[in-house]
């Protein structure tokens, strides 16, 4: 068993299906000191699977594959294997899963690698909820972060408007989708569930992200400065 690195707690959502565009991204930021990880997403590993270790060989930063997994044990724990060969420092699965997270969880612990099951997107609503899981939001949210746990994940990723349903729950929180307070449009990307940095943090959350409001900003590097410092301003 390979021990866990310590995760930075902002998590820049670099999102895009075309190599070329996020390296065009990167482009954007390059040169922000700080401590921050990256999230790449599905899309783009799924196209690009060399995509994974040439923005860590040039950035060298840990990153994040949001894979948001949920499938066989053999399926999922044979995926936490290659990302795990990749280097990649954490990725996920949905608690709905359930006992079918302990196999690929236990593969992640032994890779040193985060595993966060996931309860519900930031997409959805209360409404939606009750619609598919007959439970409001936040108590889907509970139930699932409770499935995440007992299954071997080390935490779970939530909206942040639910934090205060897993208050007394241990585990890593991770909170997607924050805006900071300067941002004009708050639901880009048909976000539902939105909380700012600090709202976050002071709600229990011990990682967030973003995309948008660093890569829709006119300056992308001057904003992606100020989240951190933000971020800073919130964990002090």
């Amino acid at each position: 068993m390979k021990p866990k690195t310590v995760l930075p707690a902002f998590w820049l959502a670099v999102d895009g299906s075309r190599p070329e565009n996020v390296r065009k991204k990167l482009e954007l930021i390059a040169g922000v000191e700080g401590d921050y990880g990256l999230k790449l997403n599905l899309d783009l590993v799924l196209r690009s699977w060399s995509m994974i270790r040439e923005v860590q060989d040039s950035t060298g930063r840990p990153l994040f594959v949001d894979t948001k997994m949920n499938n066989g044990r053999r399926t999922m724990t044979e995926i936490i294997h290659m990302l795990a060969d990749e280097g990649v420092a954490m990725t996920n699965a949905y608690a709905l899963a359930d006992h079918l997270l302990e196999e690929p969880a236990r593969a992640a612990d032994n890779a040193g690698m985060m595993f966060l099951g996931l309860t519900v997107m930031t997409h959805h609503t209360d409404a939606y909820c009750r619609k598919f899981h007959g439970r409001t939001m936040a108590e889907t949210v509970r139930l699932l972060a409770e499935v995440a746990l007992k299954r071997g994940c080390d935490g779970y990723i939530l909206p942040g408007t639910c934090l205060h349903a897993v208050a007394d729950l241990g585990g890593v929180k991770f909170n997607p989708a924050v805006r900071p307070p300067w941002v004009a449009d708050k639901k880009a990307n048909l976000q539902e569930q939105v909380v700012t940095i600090q709202e976050a943090f002071e709600n229990g959350a011990h990682l967030v992200s973003c995309g948008s409001p660093v890569f829709n900003a006119e300056n992308p590097r001057d904003a992606l400065k100020q989240i951190l410092s933000e971020v800073r301003q919130a964990k002090s």
